[in-house]
């Protein structure tokens, strides 16, 4: 799969006008995790602390620094990974959500990073994903 530049991915978080193209994107990368047979138990850690931090609520310096460190969870993920078919899929996900995690720097982009990682989860689970 060719991921969007970086850039692109940044704006899903800091613009609202890209809200279409953010979940026509989340749509591929959710159909992509399915044919490289990615497992929902996979990414579950990061996407787990993710909310839980966003159940807890915006607390500016701790949110920042929880989903900073949601970078290493999604390296861990990708490469634990013995299948080659499996790490190409979790290396889609972690150098999407590395970007993403890039441009959090306020509530408002938290929240769109949260959205960005459910409508991923959510489109991998439609197309049949486990």
């Amino acid at each position: 799969m060719n991921l969007p530049e970086p850039n692109v991915i940044k704006a899903f978080i800091t613009d609202d006008a890209t809200a279409k193209a953010m979940v026509e994107f989340a749509d591929q990368l959710g159909r992509h995790l399915k044919e490289k047979n990615v497992k929902t138990s996979q990414i579950r850690n990061a996407y787990g602390n993710m909310k839980k931090l966003e159940m807890a609520g915006w607390q500016e310096s701790r949110t920042l620094r929880e989903v900073l460190l949601l970078k290493p969870r999604l390296a861990y993920a990708a490469r634990r990974q013995r299948n080659n078919n499996d790490q190409e899929g979790l290396q889609s996900l972690k150098t999407t959500m590395d970007s993403a995690i890039d441009a959090v720097t306020t509530e408002e982009q938290f929240k769109r990073f949260c959205q960005l990682f459910e409508a991923i989860i959510a489109y991998h689970k439609a197309a049949g994903g486990d």
